[in-house]
């Protein structure tokens, strides 16, 4: 008789396995799923050791192409904490860093995004010098190649940059030692290439913008760019700016002057239009060089006195130790008067008359002549002109009344305000002068 439900399905057996189905696997398919799995899994450490020596590989070439004993010496240096301690300010960019060593200065960080937009128009302005030759009706060359606010194809200019990191791989090397032993701990290889090729496009941009009337920026703006870019902590070798400079518009001569041109306009404060600069090492040097003697053709005196071709064994020279002051040579019957020579060294004694070039002084001639003493301190030890001028002068203005002697001969031209500023300026400058 029915009870009225419905009839249960047939109940299948109950086993110990969770799946619904029993299944056989024979012994030997289960040794080869656990070949299979444990060949997958020797693949895998086999790679990741392949990563891991990659890895070690790479970090290896670094520690050697960093250690490694360059076959010049370093032409940038950071300054000793002996001099810095003087005048801390002198040494420090207020404006934009160049280089890698205030890289990280957290006052300069407004100044990388306007760094990466020179770096765009640098890119801009190489593609489309490139385009000139493709271009059979391109009219005016120079406005065309000026004209980076007419946008290329999207991302067009972007093309050149691996070119151009391409140019600065093979002398990775060169750059690293161009910065003195210790200074680039902080950083990788990698990093300082990024860095150098960013700032390196930013001064082309703006010494071609200076050149060509184009830039933005304000009079003050760039007298104030300037002055970092003389700052001895503040550079990037200058052979790197001169290829790529090269790379990108060096097939247009009748367009672009040369990298060592735009950079002597650019400072052309600080330099005699008239004589010819051969080369440099970087700004801080060109600095120097246009205060050395000027040669019969009309050239600067490019040998700064390298280590390599002078004598290390020079013994120090004490016989100025007494010198007296201007005044005192003064009372002692000593005559002061001007040079017409516009070299700071051309200075002559013919008794009783004592004949010194004119020296301008300026609000800014401190860090000038701070960082250029310093470049001859680290890298021209044996050569050091603009030291010894420095401490001859300190010798002759102990007081307001040896500089307010000077400035009655016209021997010194100050914006300083005072006399006593002026001697307060040279008796600090020979301060652990050597």
């Amino acid at each position: 008789m029915s009870s009225g439900k419905p009839d249960e399905p047939n109940q299948l057996p109950e086993t110990s396995s969770t799946h619904p189905f029993l299944i056989y696997i024979s012994e030997d398919e289960e040794q080869l799923g656990n070949d299979v799995m444990q060949s997958s899994k020797n693949e895998h450490q086999r790679q990741s050791l392949e990563i891991d020596i990659k890895a070690l590989e790479i970090d290896i070439k670094e520690m050697m192409l960093k250690s490694r004993r360059p076959p010049f010496p370093p032409c940038i240096y950071r300054v000793s904490s002996v001099l810095r301690d003087v005048n801390r300010k002198a040494y420090t960019p207020r404006t934009v860093s160049i280089g890698p060593l205030h890289h990280n200065n957290k006052n300069l960080k407004g100044m990388q995004t306007v760094k990466f937009q020179y770096l765009e128009q640098f890119l801009k302005r190489a593609t489309k010098t490139a385009m000139l030759n493709e271009l059979p009706h391109w009219g005016d060359p120079m406005g065309f190649v000026t004209s980076l606010d007419t946008d290329l194809q999207i991302g067009k200019h972007f093309s050149c940059l691996e070119r151009f990191l391409g140019l600065l791989k093979p002398t990775e090397g060169d750059i690293w030692n161009s910065y003195a032993e210790d200074d680039l701990n902080h950083i990788t290889l990698e990093e300082l290439l990024k860095i150098i090729l960013v700032d390196s496009a930013f001064i082309i941009e703006l010494f071609l913008g200076f050149h060509f009337k184009l830039s933005k920026l304000t009079p003050f703006e760039i007298a104030s760019i300037r002055m970092d870019l003389l700052l001895i902590e503040n550079q990037v070798p200058f052979f790197v700016q001169e290829n790529l400079y090269k790379e990108a518009f060096g097939s247009y001569p009748n367009i672009y002057p040369t990298i060592l041109e735009l950079s002597c306009e650019f400072f052309e404060p600080y330099n005699d239009p008239k004589m010819q600069i051969q080369t440099m090492k970087h700004f801080t040097d060109l600095l120097r060089t246009c205060h050395l003697p000027i040669t019969k053709d009309g050239e600067h005196d490019s040998n700064g006195g390298t280590p390599e071709n002078d004598s290390k064994n020079r013994e120090p020279d004490d016989s100025n130790e007494h010198l007296k002051s201007a005044t005192q040579l003064y009372a002692a019957g000593v005559q002061f008067n001007v040079s017409s020579s516009k070299c700071a060294f051309d200075i002559s004694f013919i008794e009783p008359k004592l004949e010194i070039p004119c020296l301008h002084i300026y609000d800014d001639t401190e860090v000038i002549f701070r960082n250029v003493m310093a470049l001859e301190i680290y890298h021209y030890p044996n050569k050091t002109l603009i030291c010894d001028y420095v401490l001859l002068m300190d010798y002759l203005i102990n007081t307001s009344e040896d500089a307010e002697l000077l400035v009655e001969k016209k021997i010194i031209t100050s914006r300083l305000g005072s006399n006593q500023q002026v001697a307060f300026l040279f008796n600090r400058l020979g301060r652990n002068i050597v």
